[in-house]
């Protein structure tokens, strides 16, 4: 059984009482229970800044309590209040070594004063993987280039390392090659980098296009970001890479020094902890990387980025703010401040600022494809498929990884009641990547809510179910189906299993009351429709849902057959181009 919102966060609640009874010292320690309490639903919510300040707060009431230290150190730095952070990881480090986040802080705070030496004899010992990266931009820094080779070279053939390692070993002696001059070994360990992980990320290839370029190896290098970008929407500072290298540039390497490489590896690391339940830790990764390297805005963008996935609006604008507007991430800093401000309830702002975005990158298909979305998630169906139209004019050939913007113009279409060019999309989409499940639902879905090519589209969303099974939208999309059909035996055993996977989606429960009643469960009928109710269904759904509770489906059923609108269908039933009335599973 799946727990309401309101008792989830109880148990939460509940649980940070337990926690704050059980920490050493809480008994004695006065006024301590309020603030930290504060501080540990702050740090629930991803509230860094609130959690910071409580935690703080907490620890002047209690300034031995070493959990307290602990996390205000984290919330301190994961705030931007590094050099507070610091200072508080110094004070850690003192009753428990080896904090992981606390030991890259102090060795930040230490490669910022220039220390390289004592950076030598903090990561001395055999420390964290990211310790021992950085341990080697310390020795380049230093002029040990062989200890900085043999350190990464045995990272890199450390088979407990995993691949990741491997890859980020050997990229990092590739920039500690390039930084020393030496291009001919770069591109090779470059290249091998780039083999382990498929091509390597954007920054990788930058690196190793830039080193091909120096060496005038101009063709290879101009190859290589092709290549890398030949399965994306493309990037606009990498193709104006290529555009300068093809004319004759030969990039310096970008990163030369200690700060820069140590900022480079704390924000690829920040990046593989943000994607899953580290996300705080990531963002605390992410702020020393800048901290280091205050041009690396790279790091900037993760940090509104994570920012905004937690819903601290105010953090995120100020982040995305922060980028300079000829920074390689201003289009993706543009497009995030602007859905920033649709989701902060900055709706017709938000919009404006994106069709901005649009003047200043004409030519960014992410630009067209994003005020696509952002009008799309308005239900300004018709105004978004014009947006998804520029995106497509863009395109020039169409490969197979676009299948999804023509789903997304597809939607846009279907909603926008312009049929004929919305199934073309999504039968265009199913060329490009065969039995796509959402593709398939949705214009199985919409076929029958049309009478059209039933059977099809029937064997379209059982495709569909085969390959997510879990996904209540296309459960409910089967037994959708299936109650068209009049068999509502077996669509009220889908619908059911609907319920159970998406138990609070209105329209899955109406669909599930639907059924019920027509197979003579009324009063679980009218239950399942007051549920659907309570998750607040669009007006005309309500409306519908109303009558239904007062009248029964029978009538409104009647009603609507009489009005020519399409109800119970025969699976011999192909009434083509009957108007769809439902807002899809």
């Amino acid at each position: 059984m799946q727990k309401h919102p309101h008792s989830l966060r109880n148990s939460l609640i509940l649980a940070t009482v337990i926690t704050v009874m059980s920490v050493p010292g809480f008994a004695a320690a006065q006024g301590v229970a309020g603030p930290y309490l504060g501080a540990q639903h702050a740090e629930i919510r991803g509230d860094v800044a609130n959690a910071a300040r409580l935690y703080t707060q907490t620890l002047a009431r209690d300034p031995d309590n070493e959990r307290v230290m602990e996390r205000a150190m984290i919330n301190q730095i994961a705030a931007g209040e590094v050099a507070d952070g610091i200072a508080l990881a110094r004070r850690y480090e003192a009753v428990q070594p080896g904090h992981n986040l606390g030991v890259l802080a102090i060795v930040a705070g230490e490669i910022k004063a220039d220390n390289l030496s004592n950076v030598r004899t903090l990561l001395a010992a055999d420390g964290p993987f990211v310790a021992q990266v950085i341990d080697a931009w310390a020795a380049f820094e230093t002029g040990d280039m062989q200890s900085a080779r043999d350190l990464l070279t045995a990272l890199e053939s450390d088979d407990s390392n995993g691949r990741p390692g491997q890859i980020v070993s050997a990229y990092h002696l590739g920039l500690i090659e390039a930084a020393a001059g030496n291009d001919e070994r770069a591109v090779e360990v470059l290249q091998r980098a780039a083999g382990l992980s498929d091509g390597g990320t954007l920054r990788l290839v930058r690196a190793q296009a830039s080193a091909l370029a120096r060496l005038g190896r101009t063709e290879e290098a101009v190859g290589v970001i092709n290549a890398r970008l030949a399965g994306t929407y493309g990037d606009p500072a990498m193709q104006a890479l290529a555009v300068d290298i093809a004319e004759g540039l030969k990039p310096e390497a970008t990163i030369r020094t200690a700060e820069q490489g140590a900022a480079e590896v704390l924000f690829g690391v920040s990046g593989l902890l943000a994607r899953g339940r580290n996300r705080l830790l990531g963002l605390a990764y992410a702020r020393l990387a800048v901290y280091l390297d205050e041009e690396l805005t790279r790091a900037q963008l993760l940090i509104a980025q994570l920012l905004e996935q937690d819903q601290q609006y105010e953090l995120a604008l100020s982040a995305y703010d922060a980028l300079p507007e000829d920074a390689p991430e201003a289009l993706a800093a543009g497009i995030g401040n602007a859905e920033v401000l649709q989701a902060s309830g900055k709706v017709d702002e938000g919009i404006a600022a994106m069709r901005e975005v649009l003047v200043r990158f004409p030519d960014a298909l992410e630009a067209h494809t994003s005020l696509g979305n952002m009008l799309r998630r308005e239900s300004r169906f018709e105004d978004a498929a014009v947006a998804y139209d520029g995106a497509v004019k863009l395109l020039g050939t169409i490969e197979p990884h676009h299948w999804g913007l023509l789903y997304q113009r597809g939607i846009a279409l279907e909603r926008s009641k312009q049929w004929d060019r919305a199934e073309a999309d999504f039968r265009k989409a199913l060329e490009l990547e065969p039995d796509q499940p959402d593709v398939l639902n949705y214009l199985g879905y919409s076929l029958v809510e049309l009478g059209q090519k039933l059977e099809e589209a029937e064997k379209m969303i059982e495709k569909a179910v085969d390959q997510r099974p879990e996904d209540g939208y296309i459960v409910d999309s089967l037994g959708w189906v299936l109650y068209r059909f009049g068999e509502f035996e077996r669509a009220t055993e889908h619908l059911e299993r609907a319920v159970e996977l998406r138990p609070v989606d209105p329209v899955i429960n109406d669909h599930f009351g639907d059924a019920l009643w027509m197979v003579g469960r009324k009063t679980e009928a009218r239950f399942q429709w007051r549920r659907a109710l309570s998750f607040e269904p669009t007006d005309k759904d309500a409306d519908r849902i109303r009558r239904k509770l007062e009248e029964g489906l029978d009538i409104i059923l009647e009603e609507e057959k009489a009005e020519g609108l399409p109800g119970i269908i025969g699976r011999n039933s192909d009434t083509e181009g009957a108007e769809k009335t439902n807002d899809g599973g």
